[in-house]
């Protein structure tokens, strides 16, 4: 039995990966960049930047980061702008695992004022003992780093937690931080999780999993 489970939130607690690919392809297509299916794919999981550069490498004439981020400030986000609701049966789980005094954290490579804007829309917020996000670690997922912060700020070590996630990215990170993981894929966005020690599509078949069997 685990104490504690991190949850990846683009893709897991929200299904925001393709609106969040949806924006960002309005914005290169300002400037004439192309943006493909498997642009999308390496996005998710990271914080993006080094792929943006890619991004703009196919520019003529060329753009900077600072013209591109304009663009895309105008245009809104996902975190703010867009529909939002958990993944089904997210809340109900959340609920469950509080009640059994399982802890509860959110680790994400995405910046911090987007992952509690959205927490606050859905009314989340409560639901989470840590936060952690991109912007509050040196290197973000595939690094360790964020998962070993969470972990720190619970006082927890990694037999004590599961990881959920999505991609490839973030099994990678939460491996390397000596987690389980758990790959889900309930998603519009279907990535390859077969690294993960379990794959599920949906939360109630995760409640399932040996981790959780008293």
């Amino acid at each position: 039995m685990i104490s504690c489970v991190l949850f990846d939130f683009d893709g897991v607690i929200a299904d925001t990966e393709r609106s969040n690919g949806d924006y960002l392809a309005q914005a290169l297509a300002a400037f004439g960049i192309p943006f493909t299916e498997e642009d999308r794919l390496s996005l998710i999981g990271t914080n993006g930047a080094g792929t943006l550069d890619r991004f703009l490498q196919r520019a003529d004439p060329p753009v900077t980061r600072e013209q591109l981020a304009q663009v895309r400030e105008g245009l809104g986000n996902t975190y703010e702008d867009s529909p939002l609701s958990p993944q089904p049966g997210l809340r109900e789980w959340l609920e469950e695992l509080n009640r059994q005094g399982i802890r509860t954290g959110v680790v994400s490579s995405t910046s911090t004022k987007y992952i509690v804007t959205a927490l606050n829309r859905m009314g989340l917020t409560g639901q989470f003992q840590v936060i952690v996000c991109g912007d509050m670690v040196r290197r973000p997922k595939p690094a360790p780093h964020s998962y070993q912060l969470a972990m720190s700020l619970l006082g927890l070590s990694p037999e004590d937690c599961l990881a959920i996630e999505d991609s490839p990215t973030g099994i990678r990170a939460a491996q390397a931080a000596g987690l389980r993981v758990v790959g889900y894929k309930g998603g519009s966005v279907e990535q390859e999780t077969g690294s993960a020690s379990w794959e599920v599509r949906s939360f109630q078949e995760i409640k399932a999993l040996p981790p959780f069997l008293r």
